[in-house]
Order: C-alpha cells, then structure tokens, then sequence
C-alpha cells in the first residue's frame, strides 16, 4: 500500500511568491494534492470584491494591489484573484480547533520567544503575525508539514518544536527541479529574479547545482 503524502499547510509569506510568481500550480505538484490554508491567511467564506476590507492576509494585499493600480500590481491581482476562485483544487480550508488557536497565541507571546532564545542564544526576536502562528499551530497539532519563510516562526519552531518538518521556498524549488517539474534554468531564474528580485523575498539562500542535482546554499 502506497503511503499518503503528509498533508500541507502553508503561510501567507511563501504563499504569495508562488502565487505572484505565477507558479501556483507548483505547489499542490509538490505537495502530492492540495495545500491547506488557514482562515487568518485565506478564509473562503471571505468576499474578496472591492470595497470590501480585507481580513485574511492574502485578500489584504489583493486589496493594496488594487490600490496601487499599476501594470504590475494588476497582473499580481489577476493571479490573486484566479487563486481564490472555488472549488479549487489548489487548496483546502483547514479550520483550526480551539485548542490549535490557543496554541497560536502562546506562540505569539513574548514569554514564548524568551523560552526559545534560551534554547538558542543566536535566535532573532522577529515578530510573529497571526497567520503564521495559526499556520504553526495546526503543524504542530497535527502532524503536518509546515511550507513558510516566515523569519519569525521559523527559528522558534526549531527552538521549541524540532520535529515539526518546516520546507522553506529554495528547497522547494530544489525539489521541483529534481523531480522533473522545472528544468535548472527555469528554476534558479524563478527563485533568484522572481521571488528574490522581483517579489523581495528576503532570504540569505542561494540556489545552485551541485553537479548532481539542485541543493540550496546559505551564503554567508
């Protein structure tokens, strides 16, 4: 009997540089079936017409996209907006337990961070959004992976929660590359000039070939 692959939950943060990029689809290929979303990241009981205010984080920066109006904020909107139409098979809601949003709130909490800089000195004390938090919570709730560049929820998972399985954008560009879902050229140019360049995605990663395959490389 084959095993079922270990479901997905993925923050806002990685989210929206696939979606923008315009490699949604990327990411259900990657988690063999569709991804789960949060409702603080994308409720789809939300209306996401405009004039209507925000509430999750991915229909917030629909909404500043529109304000903005220009070429590339509209073609960033399209893609946005494309990505929420229902049913999808994108994504999933995954509606957290009361138990998964108080577990989100420790998580956010100062005394939290200080627990964690004690296991590790070196930690930053990055600011935990709530999407992020309700994202971490129903990983370490439930078993599940956890897809995020957050630079806040990241460290702390490690410090706090080492067997909670975290990929980051660069090993997942890695991993379509070497499972035959971009070739090289496609990949480094849609991680370095897509998400790094264009879409500001703040990561000290490098994606490289190792002769063999993709790998990522922290550059110091």
């Amino acid at each position: 009997m084959t095993d079922l692959p270990t479901p997905i939950i993925v923050d806002n943060m990685l989210l929206v540089v696939f979606v923008d990029g315009g490699v949604s689809a990327l990411l259900p290929a990657l988690a063999g079936g569709s991804i789960f979303l949060s409702p603080s990241i994308l409720d789809p009981h939300e209306s996401t017409d405009a004039g209507r205010e925000g509430v999750s984080e991915f229909v917030r920066g629909m909404q500043r996209y529109r304000r903005l109006g220009d070429p590339g904020s509209l073609t960033f909107l399209e893609r946005r907006e494309a990505f929420c139409q229902r049913p999808s098979r994108l994504w999933a809601p995954a509606e957290p337990t009361q138990a998964e949003q108080n577990l989100a709130q420790h998580l956010r909490q100062r005394e939290t961070r200080e627990t964690a800089r004690r296991k590790d000195p070196g930690l930053r004390g990055a600011r935990i959004d709530p999407g992020e938090a309700e994202c971490a919570a129903l990983a370490i709730s439930r078993g599940w992976c956890l897809w995020s560049d957050d630079s806040g929820i990241v460290p702390l998972l490690r410090a706090l929660y080492p067997a909670a399985v975290v990929e980051r954008s660069c090993a997942l560009v890695a991993r379509a590359i070497n499972e035959g879902l971009l070739n090289y050229v496609a990949g480094r140019s849609l991680y370095e000039e897509v998400f790094k360049a264009e879409l500001n995605l703040r990561s000290r990663t490098q994606l490289r070939w190792d002769g063999q395959q993709a790998i990522c490389e922290l550059v110091l």
